[in-house]
């Protein structure tokens, strides 16, 4: 009990606790505390309800909060793949700086590549739509900030370069039309793609094809041209050839040059023989691909016994090459022509044949004549060119088949010189070059190509009919023999047998020319004549710069109007101007028929009779034009028509040189507004200008029923006016002026005065405004002056400003009407201080009043 009471009392055991009485214990009952209802959801018990009540709020905030995030995301995708892109643009960019723009990315398609070739053929080089527009823009945007006042002129101007354009676009277009094809050409269109299919075979397949191909038209051409045992050589330049030929005779006249090159040349040098009718840098060409100096190259002159020829001198040809070997060199090629370039003359062939054969030199001939030894009848003069060594034929010209190479056939022995100058080639691919030749000449046959070159020969026959019936045509080119009659029985025998034996053609080529019409005899000068013969040379030079202007306009003339015929205009020596037609060249190409030479030849005498009327009246022209005073001749013989004058006014013109910068000034601007007005009337007129770069009146070409006398008066009359009307003009300005400077000198006059009446302090900006406030000052007596244009008189304002209008002087005359051709003669101008503050006039005084105040300093007007 003692420990249970320790233990209970808490007290330390051994310490006596005082007794207390005993405790009993009481049960009892706890108050009872009211019951809390526990709190229970009903998604406890029913899942069901708390799946759906997740559907129902946090599902739907999920799935906006999630696609939300989704096109962030999207958008952050697409902004960093575009990012990339850009870099990755970028960088390429910079890589492909130097890859034209046509050949970047992933190449074009073929629809807007065969676009580009269309507008490539039919425009040339023009501008591409969008560029055009964008130039008319900028024309447009310059054309609005320059003003409105010119509006109505650069509308005008604008229409007509409009309709130049187009007509200019028109003629290109119809100009640059492609060849139609015919079924010959179609063919070999057909053949070029073909070799390069066939390129693809296995390579003995491809040799076995080639060699069948080489040998058929070796012997095709060898005997189509009569030219047998010969090799041909395919070129696309027409000069290579000859440079190939030229290596080969070099290689045959020293066997050492291929191993020495030229040390083999050294001790007796090479000489080439060209005729000077060849085509301009031929020579250069040829020692430019041979290595060789200029002085390798021969050229021999023509013969010019019998008229202006391109033929060869014979004898000449002789002495040069007699003259070489004395010189230790060696004549190794001879260069003759069957047809030249321009005028389309034959050598004497035969006898040049004779000449390379004694000297042993290669003879190669050229020239559009030699088309005719395909043909069934050969001229005489071409036929020698059989025994020649070598000869280059432009036959797809001839034909008019596009696409087909130049032929050179050479004869040679010797299949090492050959490869080594280059003429044959072990390359069957390189061969393949023949295969659309191969096809032609089957398809057109013997008969086809026969026709087509007589069908050139018929239509330069029937040019020459057309221009032997016209005077003032001359034909260049031609050589001239003259025919004796036969006295004796044998030379009539000779005669005969000269007629049946020797076969002439006319030449295929014809050069001719305007020329002076000399059917009334020329005019001789006597020998006691006063014309120096210095300005006999000049006034001939004078004659020929004209005739040749006038060639060049037939040419364009004819050009344009006769599409179907192709005529060029080209310069000959010592003849000038020419204009020729080579139908050989161009006639299958252009396909022109004899109705086109017909037509040709009607427009042809169309334009030669303005020719004819404007050279008749050239000489009537000049005396009727230094009939008038004002009117002078300016030499211009480069202009093709009937002269050229210029107006000269009243003031200048008894000065005709040494004219100051201001006459020359007003002579320009006269002459030019002149050309303008009679533009305007007759499109005959155009502007020109002389050495001195003044402005001049040129007339065109005029036909039979122009009245000379009318045109120049019309010239006059318009140039008198012009003149009158700049005069009225400079004496308007002049009163003006001579008014502006007396106004200014009153006015100096009267501020002098008032500033002695007011004195200086009144002039001091702080003394000023107290002294007119202590004592005002006077009424201003400054007025300005008023100047009639009509009257040329200055008066002063006074009355003006006194009234508010404009007061007529009794002493004036009364003012006229206004008239149209002089509407200036109603203004007038008034200079006034600007310390006047009157009322502006009324718009009907129709005045025009110039104020001016300067209390510090007297008006300057200018």
């Amino acid at each position: 009990m003692a420990s249970m009471f320790a233990k209970s009392s808490g007290a330390p055991a051994g310490v006596m606790q005082p007794s207390q009485p005993p405790q009993i214990e009481r049960y009892e009952p706890e108050e009872e505390k009211p019951k809390q209802p526990k709190k229970v959801s009903f998604a406890q018990f029913d899942p069901d309800a708390q799946m759906q009540m997740n559907s129902m709020f946090m599902s739907p905030m999920m799935k906006e909060l999630e696609a939300q995030i989704k096109v962030n995301t999207d958008m952050l995708d697409r902004m960093n793949k575009q990012m990339e892109d850009e870099r990755k643009a970028r960088l390429k960019e910079k890589q492909t700086a130097h890859i034209p723009e046509a050949l970047k990315g992933g190449g074009q398609e073929m629809v807007s590549i065969m676009k580009s070739v269309e507008d490539l053929i039919l425009m040339g080089d023009e501008l591409p739509e969008e560029e055009e527009e964008e130039d008319n823009e900028a024309e447009g945007q310059e054309g609005e900030e320059s003003g409105d006042d010119n509006d109505d002129d650069e509308e005008d101007d604008d229409d007509e370069e409009e309709d130049e354009d187009d007509e200019e676009f028109r003629r290109r277009t119809q100009l640059n039309k492609l060849q139609i094809l015919d079924t010959h050409s179609k063919a070999a269109l057909t053949g070029h793609s073909l070799a390069a299919y066939v390129s693809t075979l296995d390579e003995d397949n491809l040799k076995k094809f080639t060699s069948k191909i080489t040998q058929d038209c070796q012997l095709w051409l060898s005997r189509l041209f009569r030219f047998p045992d010969s090799s041909p050589f395919y070129h696309e330049e027409h000069k290579d050839g000859l440079v190939k030929i030229c290596r080969m005779a070099l290689y045959q006249k020293y066997p050492k040059y291929p191993v020495e090159g030229f040390e083999a040349l050294y001790s007796r040098p090479p000489v080439i023989y060209i005729s000077s009718a060849a085509m301009p840098g031929l020579s250069n060409y040829l020692c430019l691909q041979l290595g060789l100096p200029l002085s390798s190259i021969c050229n021999v002159p023509c013969s010019t016994v019998n008229g202006t020829t391109s033929i060869m001198d014979v004898g000449m040809l002789e002495k040069l090459i007699q003259d070489d070997v004395s010189a230790a060199k060696t004549p190794v090629l001879l260069v003759g022509f069957a047809g030249s370039p321009h005028l389309g003359s034959v050598d004497h062939l035969d006898e040049l044949r004779k000449i390379c054969k004694n000297h042993k030199i290669w003879l190669h001939v050229e020239g559009n004549n030699l088309a005719l030894l395909a043909t069934v009848s050969i001229p005489n003069s071409v036929e020698p060119a059989t025994s020649g060594d070598s000869m280059t034929l432009r036959l797809g010209k001839w034909i008019g088949i596009p696409g087909l190479p130049f032929i050179t056939l050479y004869k040679s022995s010797d299949p090492a010189l050959e490869l080594a100058a280059g003429l044959s080639t072990f390359n069957p691919q390189l061969k393949l070059n023949c295969l659309p030749l191969w096809i032609v000449l089957q398809s057109l046959g013997h008969d086809g190509i026969v026709d087509r070159i007589k069908h050139c020969c018929n239509l330069a026959e029937k040019m020459h009919e057309i221009l032997e019936k016209i005077p003032t045509i001359q034909k260049i080119g031609e050589e001239k023999k003259e025919e004796s009659e036969a006295k004796t029985i044998k030379e009539m025998i000779f005669v005969a047998i000269d007629a049946l034996f020797v076969f002439k053609m006319a030449s295929p080529t014809i050069v001719f020319k305007y020329v002076e019409d000399n059917s009334t005899g020329a005019v001789e000068i006597a020998p006691y004549s006063p014309v120096s013969p210095q300005e006999d040379i000049e006034e001939k030079d004078k004659l020929k710069t004209y005739y040749n202007a006038l060639n060049t306009w037939l040419c364009d003339t004819l050009f344009y109007e006769n599409s179907s015929v192709d005529i060029e205009l080209i310069d000959v020596e010592n003849e000038g101007s020419c204009i020729k037609f080579s139908p050989l060249d161009t006639a299958q190409v252009k396909g022109t028929v004899i109705e086109d030479i017909e037509k040709f030849g009607e427009n042809l005498k169309k334009q030669i009779a303005i020719l004819d009327a404007t050279v008749l009246q050239r000489d009537r022209f000049c005396a009727v034009v230094e009939a008038q005073d004002n009117l002078r001749i300016v030499e211009m013989p480069s202009w093709a028509g009937l002269g050229v004058v210029q107006y000269m006014p009243e003031e200048w013109r008894e000065r005709m040189t040494d004219l100051p910068d201001n006459a020359k000034r007003d002579i320009n601007n006269i002459n030019t507004e002149l050309v303008k007005r009679l533009h305007s009337k007759d499109t005959a007129f155009s502007l020109g200008f002389n050495d001195e770069n003044i402005g001049c009146v040129k007339f065109g070409l005029i036909t039979d029923d122009t009245d000379l006398e009318e045109l120049i008066g019309l010239v006059y009359s318009v140039g008198k006016e012009i003149e009158e009307s700049s005069k009225f003009l400079e004496k308007l300005s002049e009163k003006v002026q001579k008014g502006i400077e007396e106004a200014n000198k009153e006015l100096h006059k009267e501020m002098d005065e008032k500033l002695m009446q007011e004195g200086l302090l009144r002039q001091v900006p702080l003394v000023s405004s107290l002294l007119n406030w202590w004592s005002p000052p006077p009424k201003d007596s400054v007025k300005g002056r008023t100047f009639s244009l009509s009257s040329g008189t200055m008066a002063s304002t006074e009355k003006t400003y006194k009234y508010h209008m404009q007061i007529q002087e009794d002493d004036a005359p009364p003012p006229s009407s206004p008239s149209p051709s002089h509407p200036v003669n109603t203004y007038k101008e008034v200079l006034k201080p600007e310390n006047s503050n009157p009322s502006s006039p009324q718009p009907e005084q129709k005045s025009m009043e110039t104020q001016s105040k300067d209390k510090q300093h007297p008006p300057d007007l200018k």
